[in-house]
């Protein structure tokens, strides 16, 4: 666990549930190399420190730290911890490294296991984040942490600095941006290929339906003919029956008695009018 990742977080007195206030920092035996306890703040704008032993931590969890106030009091090593983050960072040869930004330590026990510091440009070392364990510090005060230099210049990065992140985030972002082109392309195959199947199944459907429709028209079309011809022949025989049985006289009939005769259409020639 890092000192950075508990800062800021709540204390609990595990017997009465009060909050004794928030981690402001972790106090440090330099020389034993082990956390003897923590300062939380409290009160208006964390103007209240409460020193907590080491030794009453119950437990460390995700939102808050537990404490048992009753246990044991504050031992001489605890008043000579010093609180550690911030120093600046020199080897046993002379030459300023960079700065302690950070440490490590087992949580159950509060002995650290490594330092982080930045060097930018030192030795070649890139932005980032390196470490070296507690076994190279020769020497150790309020401003200054000194260590052996061979340990510092073959130090192991910790986390990469923020260039080698920007390249880290870029690649992701490359390969999600692959990934979601390539969901994207197979989404729309696939509706492609749904929207050709229903446009198929709508031909195939609609050629159904036609073919139903078709095929009712030409049986009603059969069903008139048939009765027109049924009609007609029907006609025809009632015609031969009644000129058969002399009912009916052939040809038309002229209604003489309804023609009209108009005077030019008389045999005489026209006649003068007598005068009176």
């Amino acid at each position: 666990m890092r000192q950075s990742e508990i800062c800021d977080r709540l204390v609990i007195d595990v017997e009465t549930t009060e909050t004794l206030g928030q981690v402001s920092q972790l106090l440090v035996d330099l020389k034993n190399h082990q956390i003897e306890g923590l300062i939380c703040k409290s009160g208006f704008l964390g103007t209240e420190k409460n020193p907590v032993p080491w030794v009453q931590l119950e437990s460390i969890g995700s939102d808050s730290i537990i404490v048992r106030r009753g246990r044991e009091g504050i031992s001489p090593r605890f008043e000579e911890a010093l609180p550690l983050g911030g120093q600046e960072l020199w080897t046993d040869g002379g030459d300023r490294v960079g700065q302690l930004v950070d440490y490590c330590f087992e949580p159950t026990t509060g002995a650290i296991t490594e330092y982080l510091f930045t060097a930018p440009g030192w030795k070649g070392l890139t932005a980032g984040v390196y470490s070296f364990r507690p076994d190279a510090v020769v020497s150790a005060g309020r401003k200054r942490l000194m260590v052996r230099q061979a340990a510092l210049t073959n130090a192991p990065q910790y986390e990469p600095g923020l260039p080698d992140r920007a390249a880290e985030v870029l690649q992701k972002d490359v390969d999600q941006t692959r990934q979601d082109v390539q969901a994207v392309v197979n989404k729309t195959q696939a509706a492609a290929e749904q929207a050709q199947a229903q446009a198929q199944k709508i031909a195939d459907k609609a050629r159904n339906q036609w073919g139903q429709v078709l095929g009712q028209v030409k049986r009603q079309t059969k069903q008139i003919r048939t009765q027109i011809n049924d009609r007609a022949a029907d006609l025809a025989a009632r015609v031969q029956a009644e000129e058969a049985d002399g009912t009916r006289i052939p040809g038309a009939t002229i209604d003489v008695d309804s023609v009209e005769v108009w005077p030019e259409d008389q045999d005489s020639p026209t006649q003068p009018s007598e005068s009176p």
